[in-house]
């Protein structure tokens, strides 16, 4: 059994005994925490010969992260999979803070998803969050797999955020105005130090045997020479606003803004013979709304929801190492636009079904010393049937159909999913 599942048993084991020492007590500083396990679990295949996950992430970016090890958990491929396990664990810890912790174990590693505290009674309508949690930097983002309306990420998030969006250590803090329009103001400083794609550091050892392994001019010697300035944090901060006007009991509107901005983006280029590698800040300014008309009927039957975000993100960046020694120093702007719609519509009792279209690389474009390359878009189709037997319960049948650019060209082709996600234990309500 290897470290993370021993982390896991144990922690299994202590709540359990710790459980039993105070079952027949109510001093409130027993441990006994709502808990759940979540199995998410899917039969996948395309039509790119099972290289259809892999191709989505790497379509074309003015991002350009490469080199960079990545989160890999929840990664799946042709044929059955069991994607992840979520353990879950939350509860008040005293009159004063509530705290919640999210497990994610697959293929026999475990990551922390989200370990954090939140006050329950600060005045003037502010809560203080600390630890890692996912971000309110987007609708989406903050909520769990387990949770989405679809199998899969979109593109659009996936091309700035990663398979997993984007969670981080920091604080958070909002205000909830005292108003009877809903109006949340927030903002959060996070450590910003291991993000995917916006906010991405590069592995400058990997860089420096790429560079050799592909043959470009004048490697670096290690990952010294890379000229990259050493990463301190906190280096990401995000604002963020929500407002909801009263619409009735049957239906919510729910619209969005965030800005976020990143002290140090660093990207790795390649352009033909030549290859360079560049930081700098990076800003990325979001929108969103999202409409909802709940069930007129049993188990879901009339609801109703549609829900959009878009994002742009913009970085200026120098050349720390280059090829062509004399562009070291030079100055290179980036920006690229994502963005996504969706709707979902609940049929029948039990019955939803969902389509999305999503967009990557939008307005993209890449200017070193004046010279512009322009960035290919992709975009990607998606429609779900989902049965949700209980709330503890669904089957989904997800078909995708993709267009994306690669540095070797475009790839057309299709995927299937078949997802079961079954949730042991307690199961508290979803967000908005």
């Amino acid at each position: 059994m290897n470290k993370s599942l021993s982390l896991l048993a144990m922690l299994a084991g202590s709540t359990f005994f710790t459980q039993q020492a105070h079952a027949n007590t109510n001093d409130m500083r027993s441990f006994n925490p709502a808990i759940s396990v979540i199995i998410d679990g899917l039969y996948y295949h395309d039509s790119a010969d099972g290289e259809g996950m892999e191709i989505l992430e790497e379509h074309d970016s003015a991002l350009h992260s490469g080199g960079h090890a990545g989160h890999e958990h929840g990664a799946f491929g042709q044929g059955f999979n069991l994607r992840e396990l979520e353990l879950t664990m939350s509860g008040s810890i005293d009159s004063y803070f509530d705290a919640y912790v999210t497990l994610a174990v697959s293929d026999g590693e475990a990551e922390i998803e989200e370990a954090w505290f939140q006050t329950r009674s600060l005045p003037a309508g502010l809560t203080l969050k600390g630890g890692k949690f996912l971000s309110a930097i987007g609708y989406h983002n903050e909520k769990h797999l387990h949770s989405w309306d679809f199998t899969d990420q979109n593109l659009a998030y996936m091309s700035l955020f990663g398979d997993h969006g984007l969670s981080d250590a920091g604080v958070q803090l909002s205000w909830l105005a005292p108003s009877s329009t809903f109006l949340q103001i927030g903002a959060e400083l996070l450590q910003g130090s291991d993000l995917e794609v916006f906010g991405n550091s590069l592995d400058g050892d990997e860089i420096v045997e790429e560079w050799i392994e592909e043959g470009f001019a004048n490697p670096p010697g290690d990952a010294d020479d890379l000229g990259l300035p050493e990463r301190k944090g906190p280096l990401l901060s995000v604002a963020y606003m929500r407002i909801a006007p009263d619409l009735g009991t049957r239906q919510a509107l729910q619209l969005g803004a965030s800005i976020a901005r990143h002290g140090s983006q660093q990207a790795f280029h390649e352009e033909g013979a030549d290859a360079f590698i560049s930081e700098g800040s990076a800003n990325l300014y979001g929108l969103q709304a999202v409409y909802k008309r709940f069930s007129t009927g049993a188990y879901g039957k009339g609801s109703f929801a549609i829900q959009a975000e878009a994002f742009q993100v913009e970085s200026d960046q120098t050349a720390t190492y280059h090829t062509d020694p004399l562009e070291i120093g030079a100055p290179i702007t980036l920006k690229q636009q994502a963005a996504y719609i969706q709707t979902t519509w609940g049929f029948a009792p039990r019955w939803s079904v969902g389509l999305r279209h999503a967009a990557a690389g939008i307005n993209g474009e890449l200017v070193e010393d004046g010279n512009k390359e322009e960035v290919s878009g992709s975009r990607q189709n998606s429609v779900a049937l989902t049965w949700q037997a209980t709330e503890f319960s669904k089957l989904r049948l997800q078909a995708n159909r993709s267009s994306v650019a690669t540095d070797t060209g475009r790839e057309d082709f299709n995927q299937i999913m078949l997802q079961y996600n079954m949730s042991l234990g307690a199961h508290g309500a979803h967000t908005f």
